[in-house]
């Protein structure tokens, strides 16, 4: 799998599960409902008997209700990255960018190439362009010549 593909790969997965139901979420909370009763029968040396459908529910509401709040806050945080895009920052499209070595090279609107590093890339987790993105970024003066910061994706 090349780079191209496994950003295309990265990026459909990020869209699954964004409603308020996520099958994901429902069953890795049922796998852990199932498992911690028989865990907690074990460390507390307890014969389970009937007690185990309350455990069992009680957990699965429980670990499902937290992965949802999760998900919906860290959805919350994500919409609040994506400020107002109108800013004083460069516009431009990614030439090319590795994302195994972590940088690439941006081409202004003038023509110009400014590298970049997957540093300079706004978000968490693991940042990576793809060829011919629209972006935008501050241009500043590297040692080795022009080098973007605070590099965002224009969704659109």
């Amino acid at each position: 799998m090349n780079d191209h593909q496994d950003n295309v790969s990265h990026n459909k997965g990020s869209s699954v599960g964004s409603g308020l139901f996520s099958l994901r979420t429902f069953i890795v909370s049922l796998v852990i409902a199932l498992i911690v009763p028989l865990l907690i029968a074990g460390v507390l040396k307890e014969e389970m008997g009937t007690n185990f459908l309350v455990y069992f529910a009680f957990i699965l509401v429980s670990v499902y209700v937290g992965a949802m709040v999760s998900q919906a806050s860290s959805a919350g945080l994500d919409s609040e990255s994506d400020e107002d895009e109108d800013d004083d920052r460069e516009q431009g499209t990614v030439k090319w960018f590795n994302s195994s070595k972590g940088f690439g090279f941006l081409t202004m609107e003038n023509g110009d190439d400014v590298f970049v590093h997957y540093r300079a890339i706004r978000g968490r987790g693991r940042r990576f362009l793809v060829e011919g993105q629209l972006v935008r970024f501050y241009v500043t003066e590297g040692e080795k010549g022009k080098q973007a910061e605070n590099v965002s994706i224009i969704r659109g």
